[in-house]
């Protein structure tokens, strides 16, 4: 009988413990992130998952012209929320047929990108949109990354690219 009642107490106390990390996790971490993703104008929450030390966040852009800024605005306050932990940001929008488009242009795109040369940007993405017959190509930049849009027909394709890398090129003369 003795065995069965620490068994016990044992089995509350753990429970305990554990449903109480759970239920943090899930009101001071995830409500507030997704709530937040609920506010955005600019994409739709996909999927949502909090783990121990990283949490995944799913999207699916659905007004590409506004995304950079609520995307801003998302990691900042995420950051707050996530508590040290790594958050990863996936896109849906990944067209196959567009990432080829994106895949044969990525090494002039990368390069201008490595040299700093950002004003050449928007004419690669202009040169993508005639060369593969796009409806929508469009690039945008903010101090920390390139954002990447491209539509044709009912398919579309973004990317987010950082503007910087552990060690940056830089082009002098």
């Amino acid at each position: 009988m003795r065995k069965g009642a620490i068994g016990l107490s044992l089995l509350a106390t753990l429970l305990l413990l554990f449903g109480g990390w759970f239920l943090y996790q899930k009101i001071e971490v995830e409500e507030p992130i997704r709530t937040q993703i609920g506010q955005l104008q600019s994409a739709e929450l996909a999927h949502l998952h909090v783990g121990k030390d990283h949490i995944q966040i799913d999207l699916n852009v659905t007004h590409p012209e506004l995304f950079p800024q609520e995307y801003r605005k998302l990691m900042q306050q995420a950051k707050e929320m996530a508590g040290g932990k790594e958050i990863q940001v996936t896109l849906g929008n990944q067209s196959k047929e567009l990432e080829k488009v994106w895949m044969n242009g990525l090494f002039s795109f990368t390069e201008a990108v490595d040299l700093h040369q950002y004003s050449r940007i928007p004419q690669l993405v202009g040169e993508w949109k005639t060369a593969y017959q796009l409806d929508q190509a469009m690039a945008q930049m903010d101090a920390e990354h390139v954002y990447v849009y491209l539509k044709r027909g009912a398919d579309d394709y973004y990317a987010i690219v950082p503007r910087s890398s552990g060690s940056e090129v830089a082009v002098r003369g």
